[in-house]
């Protein structure tokens, strides 16, 4: 598991997946020379929004509620090794860490996002689409959309990547786990790697914010629906 899927788990994360104790764990991976890969960290600007929308997922009376879904998404981009740039979209929702979805397209244009949302996962509760104030989340047609599912649209303050963190930090997380993995020579090594992954992600990977355990074993705890098997990660 620590070198198929993800090497970046660590003897916290994997004691839980052994049913054993995290010191246990260390042991053996200090004895055998295993390590949980390290990240770096880049941070790209994509431009920002024509009309930005009001930061309501910040609120006081919303940071604190578990019972009003708030789902935050974030744009990002990659090279593969055939020199193209691959962009993704995902969106997940803050109360469970489950991605409802997460799709790549050559091109960085709002249908990426569009596609996004109409690819997430079915929840009952969801009130609040959160994201930067990137140009692709204020396009009309974007708006629109988020609007007709039902939610609200909010934004984070112009330059302040701290209002979006759950979005920053599973970036950070994709990154390090799937993109800097290895090297892909193509679209199709890379989709995958990343399908593995990012139910891999949903299903099983402990999540030090939710108690240890995985998204969707955090939802069913909760009342929250679990996010079935992701295979579409591409824009149709």
């Amino acid at each position: 598991m620590h070198d198929d899927i993800d090497d970046t788990l660590g003897h916290k994360k994997l004691a839980p997946l052994l049913c054993t104790n995290k010191k246990r764990v260390l042991r053996v991976m200090n004895k055998y020379g295993i390590k949980a890969r390290r990240r770096s960290t880049k941070y790209h600007y994509h431009g920002k929004a024509t009309i930005a929308q009001p930061n309501r997922a910040n609120e006081p009376d919303m940071k604190e509620s578990f019972h009003l879904g708030i789902v935050f998404s974030d744009m990002f981009e990659f090279r593969l090794l055939d020199g193209s740039i691959l962009r993704g979209c995902f969106a997940l929702l803050k109360q469970t860490r489950q991605i409802l979805s997460l799709i790549f397209d050559y091109s960085m244009k709002a249908t990426l996002v569009q596609a996004t949302i109409n690819s997430m996962s079915e929840q009952d509760d969801l009130y609040i689409w959160h994201t930067d104030q990137g140009k692709q989340y204020g396009a009309g047609k974007t708006i629109d959309l988020v609007i007709e599912k039902g939610l609200l649209p909010s934004m984070s303050r112009a330059g302040t990547p701290t209002d979006n963190p759950y979005a920053e930090r599973f970036v950070g997380q994709f990154k390090h786990s799937v993109v800097r993995r290895q090297k892909y020579p193509d679209l199709g090594s890379f989709l995958h790697q990343a399908e593995k992954w990012i139910n891999f992600y949903n299903e099983t990977r402990p999540h030090e914010g939710i108690d240890m355990l995985s998204p969707n074993q955090y939802a069913l705890k909760y009342g929250w629906k679990t996010v079935p098997y992701i295979t579409q990660l591409t824009v149709q």
